[in-house]
């Protein structure tokens, strides 16, 4: 399936064009404008996204902060959103031991009161979701080799042009003409077609049953604390002695 099939279909659904006509050139580019706008969108809902990816990268010894996206120090697609990452230590190659890493807001960063420490395994990670590149920073600063999982959302990419064909998980093809369609009736006509709305929600309804993460069940520390150890509700975070 091209971006012209997708550009196409839907504009015959709200009837812009009638069958076995094509959309000109001007349309078909203003279409693909607008798919790709649409795709863009769709990078933001975690209902739409149909997979998470892991990703390895290597630390280096004594440096505390990465950037993450194309031409970054770890080069790869920036990530619409990190969902959870994890450190690696190598100190068995046959067997690497991955454990959590905690992921801070930028409150808790800031209340990191001494950030150029060392340790051989990096425990907690800030991620500032900057644009083009994300900075992470890690505490403590890895003192030996280590590796860094990053778990992210896979989303659609972009379309390059209006031929190369494309192949899309079970029911994004649909969701992508109807969608479309919707978003075009709203521009070049005044009379929608009543099914289009319906369709369009509906399409999107049917990926984001199927994209349902599974949430993980937690318990807040206020609820199970003992002895001294107590909630911070400004960091959102547990404090004391266990």
């Amino acid at each position: 399936m091209t971006a012209l099939d997708i550009i196409t279909n839907a504009m015959r659904k709200f009837q812009g064009i009638e069958s076995g006509e094509n959309p000109s050139a001007s349309e078909a580019q203003d279409g693909l404008e607008d798919l790709n706008d649409m795709i863009d969108t769709w990078q933001t809902e975690r209902l739409m996204i149909y997979s998470i990816q892991r990703q390895v990268f290597s630390l280096i010894v004594s440096q505390q902060t990465y950037t993450m996206g194309t031409g970054g120090d770890f080069n790869a697609a920036r990530p619409s959103r990190i969902e959870r990452m994890g450190i690696i230590s190598l100190q068995n190659p046959a067997q690497p031991l991955e454990l959590p890493l905690e992921m801070l807001t930028e409150a808790q960063w800031s209340l990191i009161p001494v950030k150029q420490i060392s340790s051989s395994l990096p425990q907690r990670v800030w991620d500032d979701n900057g644009f083009p590149l994300r900075t992470l920073s890690f505490w403590c600063i890895p003192s030996v080799p280590v590796s860094v999982a990053i778990y992210t959302w896979v989303t659609l990419g972009a379309f390059a042009d209006l031929s190369t064909d494309y192949t899309f998980p079970p029911g994004y093809g649909d969701a992508l003409k109807w969608n479309l369609a919707f978003r075009y009736a709203g521009q070049f006509g005044p009379n929608m077609p009543p099914n289009i709305p319906v369709m369009a929600v509906e399409s999107k309804a049917r990926i984001k049953s199927i994209n349902d993460p599974m949430i993980d069940l937690r318990c807040d520390d206020a609820l199970v604390a003992t002895g001294k150890r107590s909630y911070n509700w400004m960091t959102d975070s547990p404090v004391g002695s266990r």
